[in-house]
């Protein structure tokens, strides 16, 4: 499954198999900026990513392409055939949980014959959206097996099968001729991360994108599921946990100092408000 491995290590994965599916969970720890690993399935495949800390997973056809697909926030997923391959590549990552899902279509239970055909047939696609498919690729992912025989793990591996006939497998064509491109897009995030500790302004970035400030805002948006004003603050709670987990015993209000808040306080606000916890809590969990 795994191809190659460049400043990412793999823990030993985790596997589950239900009637159809074969779900592999991936621990991922960066080591080096960047680094990525290079996947490729013998039969077709769905990733999503669980869980990150410190930045963002970007999914591409190799390492040294730019990032594919048109979404670029949380809960993007991604399908490839057989044997096409799939890169992980992060620039600032430190750790993140990765759910894959290859697909046994001769041996699933809840899928016709026209059905497993119409899947096995689909395009690859990078990076899209799709929240029912996300919903029940993200519920399978994070259950646990505990009983035998396992009826919840199986109905859910039956709904993401299902999901999969419905979900957009094939590229879509935007309806807007004003978009966001993934190189004006990289060109963006770069400024945002250059500018943690300051407020960057719509007009500044709609500026480099080439756009009207309100194009902007909406191709903005739409790209990342997130007005600008939060995914800057998303980035800035990002990079407090990079500073978090290269030195445990710094103070939490120097961190929240250098990403650019102006007190303790507001920083735990921002980092409950984006991660679920305190960033104590958060720091103690990971020990």
């Amino acid at each position: 499954m795994i191809t190659e491995e460049f400043g990412a290590h793999v823990a030993a994965p985790s596997r589950q198999r239900w009637p159809g599916l074969l779900r592999t969970i991936l621990n991922v720890r960066w080591e080096t900026e960047p680094g990525w690993i290079v996947l490729t399935f013998g039969s077709p495949a769905l990733c999503l990513v669980l869980s990150e800390a410190g930045g963002r997973c970007q999914i591409r056809i190799q390492p040294e392409q730019p990032a594919q697909g048109e979404y670029f926030g949380t809960g993007h997923l991604s399908f490839v055939t057989a044997s096409q391959p799939l890169a992980i590549y992060a620039t600032e990552m430190r750790d993140a949980r990765i759910a894959l899902y290859q697909l046994d279509l001769d041996k699933s239970d809840c899928l016709s014959s026209d059905q497993a055909a119409a899947i096995a047939g689909a395009d690859s696609r990078y990076m899209f959206r799709d929240d029912r498919l996300y919903e029940c690729a993200r519920l399978l992912g994070e259950h646990e097996v505990t009983d035998d025989p396992d009826i919840y793990g199986r109905s859910l591996a039956r709904a993401l099968q299902l999901a999969l006939l419905g979900a957009p497998l094939r590229r879509m064509k935007s309806r807007s001729s004003v978009k966001l491109t993934r190189e004006r897009f990289a060109e963006v995030l770069a400024h945002i991360n250059d500018h943690l500790d300051q407020s960057t302004a719509v007009k500044d970035l709609a500026r480099i994108s080439n756009m009207s400030p309100t194009q902007f805002g909406r191709s903005f948006q739409k790209a990342t599921g997130m007005s600008l004003q939060r995914w800057q603050m998303d980035a800035r709670i990002r990079s407090a946990q990079r500073l978090m987990v290269d030195d445990p015993t710094e103070s939490l209000a120097a961190i929240g100092a250098l990403v650019g808040f102006s007190d303790s306080s507001h920083f735990s606000r921002a980092f409950l408000d984006i991660v679920g916890t305190t960033p104590s809590d958060w720091l103690r969990q990971r020990t």
